[in-house]
């Protein structure tokens, strides 16, 4: 991975609310932890493949990591920063990933079919789960905010 493009990608508030959700999970913090994800750029790890189709030629396709939790449910992966990236990645094996906001995850979880329940960020450290639920809501509630602001204006 050229980590001098990925460097840049830092969350420290982020990793601060999420810290204050993960010591005491209060309306309050949730609500800061909601805001700073909003505005967050994290890394979500990919894999890449050329597949030769017949009419057409090669078609470069990527496909999302994923990881299952004790339940057996399915999470697409995100991390704050190399740091946290490389916790999960000891093996150096995994050596793409693409940098995404809440609405490229919106995207990819509410706008196709999939089996997968959310998505994970930082699943060897702060370990904050965000269901498709809560990110649709959150999108909902910024496009609603947007709307007002343009109407007052």
């Amino acid at each position: 991975m050229n980590k001098s493009n990925d460097q840049k990608v830092r969350n420290p508030q982020l990793v601060m609310a999420m810290r204050a959700v993960n010591n005491s999970n209060t309306a309050s913090s949730r609500s800061r932890m909601a805001a700073e994800l909003m505005n967050a750029r994290l890394l979500s790890p990919i894999q890449s493949e050329t597949v030769l189709m017949e009419k057409s030629g090669p078609s470069h396709r990527i496909r999302f990591e994923d990881i299952t939790n004790t339940s057996g449910e399915k999470y697409y992966l995100a991390f704050t920063d190399m740091e946290e990236y490389d916790k999960w990645n000891q093996d150096g094996t995994h050596d793409r990933a693409l940098i995404m906001t809440m609405e490229d995850f919106g995207h990819i979880l509410i706008r196709t079919v999939n089996d997968l329940k959310g998505f994970v960020i930082n699943p060897c450290g702060e370990n904050i789960s965000i269901s498709k639920d809560l990110l649709l809501s959150l999108l909902k509630q910024r496009e609603m905010r947007q709307m007002q602001e343009k109407q007052g204006n």
